[in-house]
């Protein structure tokens, strides 16, 4: 039965983990499709290495010849070798927990491929004569893939889970042979065996996906949101925990497929439980002019050509970028400094709007405290050149849907975003209702005063600034209209009086956020706009989490002890001390590595996808239970392994 799908593209991947090349046609063999994951990087113990621990893989390209590959690298000269000229390694190498003899690519190779992944490995290529059998469904063989010959994906349910995210996610991401376009997201789930072309394929199950859906598919860059794994964890978690995308394909025959090939549906089976999700739809503000997000997964290399005080401690850069820069207003920016030999990363919003393509402005506030901010102040200067990543974020204009009636609630440097909204407003000349309204300690500490009151002018009724001076009750700013004492349901009713009637966003300390939220909770009648927040970048705590310096952990059932300086997850230490924990995802969302802390502190790593570990059960959380994949320890710590 043919239900409206199509082959909308093909995909070889060469090299595991190492960026694929499109293709018209491909020819299907029983292990998958022909040049298909043939090659893998391997440790000098002949374990397999992917992206998940190299991500720099993703940056090799693979073209081949004839007999002859070529690999190609973004940082050195390309090298070849010839598949007619091999020789085979001592021993089978590893692929997860199977093996397969397979051929060495030689010195040379070998050399090239350590120098671009800084780490010593050589290159395998799999012995055309060698048969890996397959595990999954009705058996058979499969290359050097994770599970299955090949894999299938279906544009229509990429672009429902794109319906969750401000920074949609490429098809790249999730290294599919094979992508279908039709007319139902997640069909899939439910087929069978299918017929495409003259190849029968039984559908084996469901793809549970990992931390490299993350990384970027060019560069191995990881998405600063972990997206769209963190959204797969709330929207596609099966029963089993794990979160899945895309199916298993094993093929019944050999020969060619073709782009447009029509796919037969010839029987269905139940689909795989998800549990019930727990996210909304991202409005779309379609007929506002906004530009639609391009380009913002890569590195970028920001020059800064201009820097302006705003107020005594808050601090204006502007930025030229080396690629064009599309954002939405109230987005933040990733700035990736070497500060003192030592790489580091900070969110910043992006104070500019992107209707000024060529104001690329991050406003950032010195905190007593803030490693970065103190670094932006003392030492960054003009010309000098910044790496970025971004935009991401969720709060951000097209947030509010078609809702004329606005609120820009701020404090500190939380003005950031509304002035990146405020602008764009402007600039395009959108029909909104504005109430700007913000929170500081004195005068002094208030920016972009003379801006507002000319933005004043220009609206007119459309916009009305105020403020509130936490400080001595005496003072004032010009012409402006002031209040004095911290947020309240009185300031509020005098400056918004349709306060229950606007879309809020509001961002600043915990504190400044923390009350305006229960003020809107509280307000009679109950508002029927949304409060929207954000928090990054405008707290004073910008401190960066206390070094965790030196950790002893012990390994209670196995008799181990690791010893070391630094952040280190406990899955990486099981495996240095070969203690066996299982693990998938290495994200923090699956829960096959979990394990119990018996005593000692801990913290969730940088690399964690679900902070709130939602794959644990409170009753677990409270036993001490933990994701070792992405869990640091700090100082002495006993772990039940």
């Amino acid at each position: 039965m043919n239900a409206g799908y199509r082959v909308e593209s093909l995909h070889v991947f060469p090299l595991k983990s190492a960026r694929g090349r499109s293709v018209l046609s491909a020819r299907v063999e029983r292990q998958g499709l022909a040049d298909d994951r043939r090659m893998m990087a391997v440790d000098p113990a002949g374990n397999g290495i992917t992206a998940r621990v190299a991500p720099r893989l993703m940056q090799i390209r693979v073209e081949r010849d004839g007999s002859e590959v070529i690999l190609f690298s973004p940082d050195r000269p390309p090298i070849a070798f010839d598949l007619s000229r091999l020789r085979p390694f001592a021993e089978p190498v590893s692929v997860w927990s199977s093996t397969v003899t397979a051929q060495d690519a030689g010195d040379a190779v070998a050399e090239w491929l350590s120098g671009h992944l800084q780490r010593p490995c050589r290159l395998a290529v799999q012995d055309d004569r060698a048969v890996r059998p397959l595990t999954l469904g009705s058996g058979g063989i499969v290359s050097l893939a994770d599970t299955a010959p090949l894999l299938l994906a279906n544009t229509g349910s990429l672009a429902d889970l794109n319906r969750y995210l401000d920074q949609p996610a490429e098809m790249d991401r999730f290294r599919p042979n094979l992508v279908v376009s039709g007319p139902a997201a997640f069909d899939e789930d439910a087929w069978g065996r299918l017929r495409i072309g003259e190849i029968v394929f039984e559908v084996a199950g469901a793809c549970d996906r990992c931390v490299m859906v993350t990384l970027d598919p060019a560069t191995g860059t990881g998405r600063p949101d972990h997206e769209p794994l963190a959204l797969l964890g709330k929207q596609r978690r099966g029963e089993d925990g794990q979160v899945y995308f895309g199916q298993f394909l094993i093929p019944q025959n050999t020969g060619r497929l073709y782009v447009g090939d029509e796919v037969d549906v010839l029987s269905r089976k139940a689909p795989i439980v998800i549990r019930p999700a727990t996210v909304k739809p991202v409005e779309r503000l379609l007929s506002a002019g906004i530009p639609i997000i391009s380009g913002g997964k890569r590195e970028k290399l920001l020059t800064c050509v201009g820097i302006t005080d705003e107020a005594h401690d808050l601090r204006t850069f502007r930025f030229t970028s080396d690629e064009p820069f599309s954002y939405l207003p109230g987005q933040f920016i990733t700035i990736l400094p070497e500060i003192d030999g030592k790489p580091v990363r900070r969110n910043y919003t992006l104070s500019s709007s992107p209707s000024r393509p060529l104001d690329v402005s991050i406003t950032v506030k010195r905190a007593e405290d803030g490693y970065i901010s103190h670094w932006l102040h003392g030492r960054l200067k003009v010309g000098d050149g910044i790496r970025a990543l971004g935009p991401n974020g969720r709060f951000h204009l097209r947030a509010a849907g078609s809702a004329r009636k606005l609120l820009f609630l701020s404090a500190g440097s939380g003005v950031t975003p509304m002035m990146s909204m405020l602008r764009f407003v402007v600039d395009a000349g959108l029909d909104r209702d504005i109430v700007f309204h913000h929170s500081a300690r004195a005068p002094r500490d208030m920016p972009f005063v003379d801006e507002l009151r000319w933005f004043s002018k220009q609206l007119g009724p459309r916009l009305r600034v105020s403020w509130n001076f936490t400080g001595a009750p005496d003072e004032t700013l010009g012409d402006g209209v002031v209040h004095h004492g911290r947020l309240a349901a009185t300031m509020i009713g005098d400056v918004c009086p349709d306060f229950g009637e606007r879309t809020v966003f509001c961002c600043g300390p915990t504190g400044f956020r923390n009350a305006a939220r229960a003020l809107h909770r509280a307000w009679q009648p109950a508002p029927t706009g949304p409060f929207l927040e954000e928090s990054f970048g405008a707290d004073p705590d910008e401190a960066e989490p206390a070094p965790i310096g030196d950790y002893t952990v012990v390994f209670s059932r196995s008799g181990k002890v690791a010893t070391g300086t630094g952040a280190v997850t406990l899955l990486e230490l099981a495996r240095r001390e070969g203690i066996a924990l299982a693990a998938d995802c290495e994200a923090g969302i699956c829960g096959t590595c979990r394990c119990r802390v018996t005593s000692g502190e801990r913290r969730i790593a940088p690399n964690a996808a679900d902070r709130e570990r939602s794959v644990l059960s409170d009753e677990e959380k409270q036993q001490g239970y933990v994701l070792a994949c992405s869990t640091n320890p700090v100082g002495k710590v006993e772990i039940a392994l």
